[in-house]
């Protein structure tokens, strides 16, 4: 039996994009193995959104190519954002790819590269920025997993000054809400407990639709599913939260989960405006606050960019000590990296690369401190965790997410994997909390 491999970089939408990617090969007889085994085709998802992912990518695909000298018949494949992008100055970049294949048409990968002609690369990279409707492809074969990510939403309309997504994903547009109950049905049936909603701008879903929707009205849908034990949000811009999605959050009861990421980007109102984004710090303050007012005991996390072009210290103090009042449970932490072809990358103010190692140092320290004092608070307290089906590979306990994402490992039997259980941690680790006996 061939054998297939798969890497993905960024965000939880191009781990769903994978998943497509993974079964269209099982479809087509293949076997998947990690991407630091032999294979007979290695497939790097990428991700675009800054010039350092794209390097990223450059360098798995590049090492994938060194494997594929060392034994001939290896293919190489390149998919998504980045060759959606710039899919010549890729090919340029890392020579003697088999096949290019962008954000679109991801399912039909196998397909492509048997007509694919060894020895030459092919480019398969429709306009994207013409699409006006989307359809995800279902996902049906999912043995052995405990979440899965749903995709409920594609594209962005906006253009922040640092962003090339639009370019990458297109214009907004929304799955019909009978295609994603029907795949979120199929995923329970498939055995799954928990379900991640993604997309580029989920809190925008409904755009694009012949019918009014919204983002509220599906997650309630949702919420009403029978059998479905989790519902997990993927990050949502602080715009996002209406009135309406509060009400939906509120009455969503057991089945959401309660964390919640934000892009915030930036605490300080002129960069956030140099960014080319709507709202102030002051709507990140409103947005956390009501949130905390409906789930008291929620993780609430963030994306932050140190270093944007123009960024002083008085400016960064000002993302540091909101980012410290808002008590963030876990933070993604960016140095900005120019991203060619966007606005920002041609500012003039670039801020030097040892200032935005100093100020992304400071976020990682704090992030450490306030994710501590977060996970202490539930020391001693009765937690519910889905356990994963793999044990943690350092100590070989079993290890899953609480309901507002943390990491907890226990002792117990193999049974209890990919199973929800009450668990009560009793110590405080680097990243989680432990049971130990």
């Amino acid at each position: 039996m061939k054998r297939f491999a798969i890497t993905t970089l960024g965000c939880k939408l191009n781990q769903a994009d994978s998943e497509v990617v993974r079964e269209a090969f099982e479809r087509a007889g293949y076997a998947m193995v990690p991407f630091s085994e032999e294979a007979d085709v290695y497939v790097v998802n990428t991700c675009t959104v800054t010039g350092a992912t794209d390097h990223q990518s450059r360098q798995l695909l590049r090492r994938a190519l060194r494997e594929k000298e060392r034994r001939p018949g290896v293919r190489v494949v390149a998919a998504g954002c980045y060759p959606q992008a710039d899919a010549e100055g890729l090919i340029r970049m890392a020579p003697g790819l088999d096949l290019v294949v962008g954000a679109l048409d991801r399912e039909m990968i196998p397909t492509l590269l048997e007509s694919a002609e060894p020895g030459s690369t092919r480019s398969f990279v429709r306009d994207i920025s013409a699409e006006r409707e989307f359809m995800p492809t279902p996902v049906e074969r999912f043995a052995g997993r405990t979440r899965a990510f749903l995709r409920i939403q594609e594209g962005c309309n906006r253009r922040c000054t640092y962003c090339i997504v639009p370019t990458a994903r297109g214009r907004e547009r929304s799955a019909p809400p009978e295609a994603v109950l029907s795949q979120a049905r199929a995923f329970i049936d498939a055995g799954v407990k928990e379900i991640v909603v993604t997309g580029v701008h989920i809190g925008r879903y409904g755009a694009g639709l012949a019918e009014t929707g919204s983002f509220a009205s599906l997650l309630t849908s949702l919420a009403s599913i029978e059998n479905l034990r989790r519902i997990r949000l993927s990050s949502l811009d602080p715009a996002e939260f209406t009135d309406e999605l509060y009400d939906a959050l509120a009455g969503a009861g057991r089945a959401l989960c309660p964390h919640f990421h934000i892009s915030i980007q930036s605490g300080d109102d002129s960069i956030i405006r140099a960014m080319g984004r709507s709202g102030a710090a002051d709507d990140v303050r409103n947005t956390v606050s009501r949130l905390r007012s409906i789930y008291p005991d929620a993780a609430v996390g963030a994306d932050i960019i140190v270093g944007f072009p123009g960024e002083t210290d008085e400016n960064f103090e000002n993302t540091f000590r909101l980012a410290e009042e808002l008590r963030l449970s876990h933070m993604h932490v960016f140095r900005y990296s120019p991203r060619p072809g966007t606005p920002a990358a041609g500012f003039d103010n670039q801020t030097p690369e040892h200032v935005k190692k100093e100020r992304s140092a400071a976020l990682l320290n704090l992030r450490a401190r306030l994710g501590r004092e977060f996970r202490e608070h539930f020391i001693g307290r009765k937690m519910e965790v889905l356990f994963e089906t793999r044990r943690c590979r350092d100590t070989g306990l079993l290890t899953g997410l609480t309901r507002n994402y943390i990491r907890v490992t226990a002792h117990g039997p193999d049974s209890l994997m990919g199973e929800i259980t009450d668990i009560t941690p009793t110590e405080s680790t680097a990243t989680g909390l432990t049971s130990p006996e």
